[in-house]
């Protein structure tokens, strides 16, 4: 009879065992991972021709992004403005013809903005970003 209390014991300890490494597996899947999710993965990619940006309109989810702008404008330098459609200017970005590009990471709150060129108001880019 000895042996059944013993077995018991055997098998409630490799339940137990096998318990704490499922829960072990479910935390790691959760946020315990290596992999560094600060960063932003997405990037919106906007180029600046004679004619205008390309695209024209961007419409994307909130979260942080990385905004990369070339400029193929043709200009000896180029001043950009990003600001809340109808309202206050967020960034001023200027671009010369040796470097010809500019990125940084954004995080924008939902709603509608506009990457405009700041010497010809017409030339735009919209954001748009949804809750």
């Amino acid at each position: 009879m000895p042996l059944i209390p013993s077995l018991g014991r055997i098998l409630l300890t490799a339940m137990a065992i096998l318990a704490i490494g499922v829960l072990f597996v479910t935390l790691g899947s959760l946020g315990g991972s290596s992999k560094d999710n600060s960063q932003p993965t997405e990037i919106e990619l906007i180029t600046l021709r004679p004619a205008g940006f390309e695209p024209s309109e961007i419409t994307r989810s909130k979260g942080a992004f990385v905004l990369f702008v070339d400029d193929r404008s043709g200009k000896e330098n180029s001043s950009l403005l990003l600001q809340r459609f109808n309202s206050e200017r967020l960034r001023s970005i200027s671009i010369n013809r040796k470097k010809s590009e500019w990125h940084d990471v954004i995080d924008l709150g939902p709603g509608t903005y506009v990457l405009q060129d700041a010497s010809n108001p017409e030339l735009r880019c919209q954001i748009t970003i949804l809750p």
